[in-house]
């Protein structure tokens, strides 16, 4: 198994469009994957219409009312779940009828976190936009994934080309050694990887019981415990990534029980940790959690990579030197017809203009 930084951008993207024309390497996907390539740079891209329950790296219904389903049960009012239930109802209907749905993603590895090769910051937008639009003139084009911080460049192309912003959430980088260290959490997490007993390994493709066992952990965190709708890798998966040289994946273990997984992918010099799981029954002093995020970490800035972490735990990752960014989707929808505009219009603007205030007020 080789380090996920080790392929250059153009044989990552060919490896990764290969590997998803196996079906049901992530069980809750349901799309199609094009291949265009524009400026000598390979865009993987997938393509997809109204398919229920979709996962949500493909699905914007689903990044939006498929989540607020998942956090009712997480509401103490019963007034506000009734309240919120009403109003997941009502948008249903209109944004369904929108169609969000039937799009093209660029660069789209159905991952939580998409990364970019430096390449990208001077690509023809423009040029693989019409490229896309003469295959599939119907469809909404959407590049996900994106940061002023990391991809400030691109994000000017697509404001110059006519498209939309959308607020997603907010991410969490990783890019200064020094920074990291100077917290006092981040050196106390990183004393939990010398203790005795305790190992992190890489893990062996060919080794089916680890994979399934990683599965299952992966599962614990991301599925039981935060949402079904999220990517629903599979130990196949695992398997096919990882021989390709796609996927580093390691697993934490004490003595020889696997307790924990982390997962690594990355193009040039951006990298994200898509795959973090550990048992969820074991008790807090463990500190599982902690161990992956300090591997995690320096895995990351002893490679001089720049890690994006993604959302969630923000206060834990501040506390160890995160910086946030707020990560957005652009999209291009001037070629559809007036409700299906004014729709995306719309999103774009309540993203902005109210989710993006409260993300940076509360520190989401």
């Amino acid at each position: 198994m080789t380090d996920t930084t080790s392929l250059n951008a153009n044989e990552f993207s060919r490896r990764l469009f290969e590997r998803m024309q196996h079906p049901n390497l992530i069980r809750n996907l349901h799309t199609q994957f094009l291949y265009y390539q524009q400026d000598g740079i390979a865009v993987p891209t997938t393509l997809n219409d109204a398919v229920p329950d979709n996962c949500w790296v493909v699905s914007p219904l689903t990044q939006i009312l498929g989540y607020a389903q998942d956090e009712l049960p997480k509401l103490n009012s019963t007034v506000l779940r009734g309240l919120m239930r009403a109003s997941i109802a009502v948008l249903g209907t209109p944004l369904r009828r929108a169609q969000l749905d039937k799009l093209q993603i660029f660069n789209n590895q159905c991952l939580s976190t998409n990364v970019y090769a430096d390449a990208w910051q001077q690509i023809n937008l423009k040029a693989l936009r019409l490229q896309a639009l003469q295959n599939h003139p119907d469809h909404a084009l959407m590049l996900r994934s994106l940061n002023a911080q990391q991809n400030s460049m691109l994000m000017h192309k697509a404001d110059q080309d006519g498209w939309l912003p959308i607020v997603n959430r907010q991410v969490y980088l990783y890019q200064n050694r020094d920074h990291w260290w100077s917290h006092h959490n981040a050196r106390m997490d990183d004393k939990l990887l010398q203790q005795s007993g305790w190992s992190i390994r890489l893990l062996d493709a060919d080794n089916h019981d680890d994979l399934l066992r990683a599965e299952q952990l992966y599962n614990q965190l991301y599925l039981d415990k935060y949402s079904r709708h999220n990517v629903q890798f599979t130990a196949e998966y695992f398997a096919q990534f990882s021989r390709a040289g796609l996927l580093s994946l390691y697993g934490l273990f004490n003595d020889d029980e696997l307790l924990g997984v982390a997962g690594f992918i990355g193009v040039d010099q951006t990298i994200t940790a898509p795959i973090i799981g550990y048992d969820t029954q074991q008790p807090q002093r463990r500190a599982l959690y902690r161990r992956l995020m300090a591997f995690v970490i320096r895995y990351a800035l002893d490679r001089n990579l720049t890690l994006n972490l993604s959302a969630g735990s923000p206060d834990f990752k501040r506390r160890r030197g995160g910086d946030a960014a707020i990560e957005y989707s652009y999209v291009y929808v001037r070629h559809l017809n007036v409700y299906r505009r004014a729709t995306w219009r719309l999103l774009s603007w309540l993203s902005r203009v109210l989710y993006r205030p409260l993300l940076e007020r509360f520190k989401l």
